[in-house]
């Protein structure tokens, strides 16, 4: 694989708040003869995406953080498409490959080309005139107090299910280990390609998960019955970016045409980690 040279750490300040890990990998980065920049995602981003010299002529990111931050990198990042890799310094880490103790290693394969690349597909979500990405997943959900919610499902176009609780999970296979997961919906292997639907809470003696192919596009429509200025609902992308979703509006849910490239030195094995962030929960 090609040599890695030229890095942007972004790091999630609330995590290395003296910004230790982060000097010192830089540290790491300059003795191996690479070049670095450091980006705080609490102030080095801009109307949603990262500042441009920042990011210019980088072959690869490292996240510092756990999950959220890998996932807030992405959105920060996605004109760019930049390969990156995690460096966990939350609890569970899913997507952060690397712990605090082998970032050594780690620099050093990466700047000798010892790497694979693995590419995670993204949902595409429209709603109105909107469009939005997601790599983990799209959550539609009520707010305010406790009012359920009533979400019809379309595949195709065609009917599937109402869905009344407090919403609905639309994942990718990399999301089904996280907010699907709590919600009970099903384990998928990353290397897949498929969509993941998950009611959350349902007000059914019956908790029933779809999984579709990636060549399916779902449409969740919500039910002109449920909101008003007290109860209404919310469309989040990976969390990250929300908006309202009013009465008979439509959400559009497909495979997008952008994917994510995340880095690997290790062999490493999805069931594996699975045992070991589960287990450490």
């Amino acid at each position: 694989m090609k040599e890695l040279k030229d890095f942007l750490i972004f790091v999630n300040s609330k995590k290395d708040g003296d910004d230790a890990v982060s000097n010192q990998l830089a540290e790491m980065i300059r003795k191996e003869g690479g070049r670095v920049r450091i980006a705080h995602g609490d102030k080095d981003v801009t109307d949603g995406c990262i500042r441009n010299e920042l990011i210019e002529g980088t072959d690869a990111m490292i996240v510092l953080g756990g999950d959220g931050t890998v996932l807030r990198a992405v959105h920060v990042t996605k004109d760019y498409n930049i390969p990156m890799i995690g460096v966990n310094l939350g609890t569970v880490g899913f997507l952060a490959e690397v712990e605090v103790w082998r970032m050594n290693d780690m620099v050093k394969k990466l700047m000798s080309g010892e790497y694979k690349t693995e590419e995670k597909m993204m949902l595409k979500g429209r709603i109105g005139d909107n469009t939005y990405t997601a790599l983990n997943d799209m959550v539609v959900y009520r707010t305010g107090k406790l009012q359920v919610v009533a979400v019809k499902i379309f595949v195709n176009g065609e009917f599937l299910e109402t869905y009344t609780g407090d919403g609905v999970i639309v994942s990718t296979p990399t999301g089904s280990t996280g907010y699907n997961l709590s919600a009970g919906g099903p384990l998928v292997a990353p290397s897949t390609k498929v969509i993941i639907l998950t009611p959350i809470s349902p007000h059914s003696l019956v908790n029933k998960s779809f999984v579709f192919s990636s060549d399916d596009e779902i449409t969740l429509s919500i039910d002109d019955k449920i909101c008003d200025e007290r109860y209404t609902v919310e469309a989040a992308f990976d969390a990250y970016e929300i908006q309202r979703v009013y009465d008979k509006e439509k959400c559009y849910v497909s495979l997008s045409d952008k994917s994510v490239t995340f880095l690997s030195i290790y062999n490493r094995n999805f069931y594996d980690i699975l045992r070991q962030r589960i287990n450490r929960r």
